[in-house]
């Protein structure tokens, strides 16, 4: 396979031509070690992030950040790919389940972290998988719009034309809207942005920030009105991942759920796959960029270190690039073609062709 069709400087990497890639890498090679470089040529270390050893089926990651923020984005990025779990998920889904329809409002946070398409939906088909008749037959989304607004901000965030990881994390959000979407018809789930914001109430906590003041309140109080005019009174819940905001939202009537944070990675700990999930390598890739904004995949290979440097936050970035999940190559070191042309012959035309029809079914 001739990789340079498509892995080459300054071309974006579709996802699965980066799953085959570190799929061929790691068939061949033991152990990747996953580093974020300083976004936008900034002067600073280099931090390695994890290591990732095993099979490309069967793998593990042990944590190498040793710096408390490292590990708290490091800790947000696994949980977007569905490796690392929220605490307490089973509890969440177990106050769902009974209901035969849901309405769930959703605050900003978790757009942020990706916790209805890859935790919450999952959660509810685990509780009692044999039966059927506590399962919800209807689950209505409903996103407040100052939510919208919040999210929107954030991905204007902008430094030198690049995105900044306040940027990064807005677009993400956006691309969760997306997939929950376009798996509507098989989750059984319906996304609505409900609640009509006033401009006179919007204003930022400062410019640098993508919250707005009396945030939580605002968005309680549109998920309020929507719940109100739908006369809709079993199965109604607000899920956030606010303390403050689910406890002040039981003491105005709702019936609030909180969905706790992900425990913080340590270093030293060694992550694996659960029974029964199927998380892609290039997943697990794809958030560390969004994350950290730059990254570079290393090996050691005949006495050399081969590398490969992705990133997320370009300056002509647009929402095809989300919609499509593609990363830019910023670089790889000279012999990077000549060792891995010679991995075994793949037929990723085919492969990427599949993926987009997928897509397109799912839409």
């Amino acid at each position: 396979m001739n990789w340079k069709r498509y892995v080459s400087r300054g071309r974006m990497v579709d996802f699965p031509i980066l799953q085959l890639l570190i799929t061929s890498i790691k068939i061949n090679e033991g152990h990747l070690l996953v580093k974020a470089k300083p976004d936008d040529g900034a002067e600073g270390p280099i931090e390695k992030l994890i290591s990732i050893g095993g099979t490309p089926c069967n793998y593990n990651l042990k944590v190498l950040a040793d710096k408390n923020d490292i590990l708290n984005k490091l800790t947000a990025s696994l949980c977007r790919s569905g490796l690392v779990k929220p605490y307490g998920m089973k509890d969440v889904a177990r106050s769902l389940v009974g209901n035969e329809d849901l309405v769930l409002g959703m605050d900003t946070n978790l757009l942020y972290y990706c916790i209805i398409s890859e935790h919450l939906l999952s959660a509810l088909d685990d509780v009692n998988p044999y039966s059927y008749s506590k399962m919800p037959n209807w689950l209505l989304l409903a996103v407040p719009g100052v939510v919208m607004k919040e999210i929107e901000n954030a991905a204007n965030h902008k430094t030198k034309g690049r995105l900044t990881h306040i940027g990064r994390q807005g677009f993400r959000a956006l691309q969760e809207m997306m997939v929950l979407q376009e798996n509507r018809g098989s989750s059984g789930s319906t996304v609505l942005v409900v609640g009509k914001t006033n401009p006179q109430q919007l204003r930022y906590v400062d410019e640098d920030s993508s919250k707005l003041e009396n945030a939580d309140s605002l968005i309680r109080d549109q998920f309020r009105n929507f719940t109100r005019e739908l006369d809709f009174r079993k199965g109604v819940y607000f899920l956030t991942m606010d303390k403050t905001n689910a406890s002040l939202g039981r003491a105005e009537g709702l019936n609030s759920i909180r969905v706790n944070h992900p425990k913080m990675l340590k270093t030293g700990y060694d992550l694996h796959q659960l029974k029964g999930d199927t998380i892609l390598l290039a997943r697990i890739i794809y958030e560390m960029a969004v994350e950290f904004g730059v990254i570079e995949i290393s090996w050691k290979e005949h006495g050399r270190i081969h590398y490969l440097e992705l990133d997320s936050g370009w300056q002509w970035k647009n929402m095809g690039h989300w919609e499509n999940w593609q990363l830019l190559c910023n670089g790889y070191d000279n012999y990077f073609f000549r060792e891995i042309n010679s991995y075994e012959d793949i037929q990723a035309n085919m492969i990427k062709e599949a993926w987009q029809e997928l897509r397109q079914a799912m839409i």
